[in-house]
């Protein structure tokens, strides 16, 4: 968590708390209701910069897709949310995204697990990111598009990376 907690009311400090384990936690029917929550909140823009830190987190997870999935569906409740001003944010969001989307993750050596499905979640935010912000993301979208085609154009890139770009 950024270094500025003590600036957070006790009550936003209890909120961030609350929805961090329910979404995190094992409690499905909880998640549901903490990522509505998350979507559709308009007093939680001091919070913000804590729930980006949260899914910036995704390479420390990149093992377990079903926390990298939940990650993702954090920033998609934050995307969503109309009461917030993603502003400088949205590139630390878009790069976790890009992150799920086009890394060879851990979790995709099990042949077992289905990254696909995760890889086709990022791709989506990631467009969804550009239809609803594109005032935020004009700047980025050129460099996003190049790193894209750099990794189509890798031979040396995994298939999994292909499929996500």
């Amino acid at each position: 968590v950024p270094s500025a907690v003590s600036t957070l009311t006790d009550d936003l400090l209890k909120y961030y708390q609350h929805v961090t384990r329910a979404v995190l936690g094992d409690d499905p029917q909880l998640m549901k209701v903490a990522l509505q929550d998350l979507q559709t909140n308009s007093k939680i823009a001091a919070l913000l910069p804590y729930f980006v830190y949260v899914v910036s987190g995704v390479k420390s997870v990149s093992h377990d897709l079903e926390q990298l999935n939940r990650l993702l569906h954090i920033a998609r409740s934050l995307i969503q949310n109309p009461f917030l001003c993603l502003g400088s944010y949205v590139r630390s969001l878009i790069t976790s995204v890009m992150y799920c989307a086009l890394e060879p993750l851990a979790a995709s050596i099990n042949p077992l697990n289905d990254h696909w499905t995760l890889r086709d979640y990022a791709a989506m935010l990631l467009s969804r990111i550009f239809w609803t912000h594109g005032d935020l993301v004009s700047g980025l979208y050129h460099q996003i598009l190049l790193s894209l085609q750099k990794v189509l154009a890798d031979p040396v890139r995994p298939l999994c990376s292909h499929y996500g770009a």
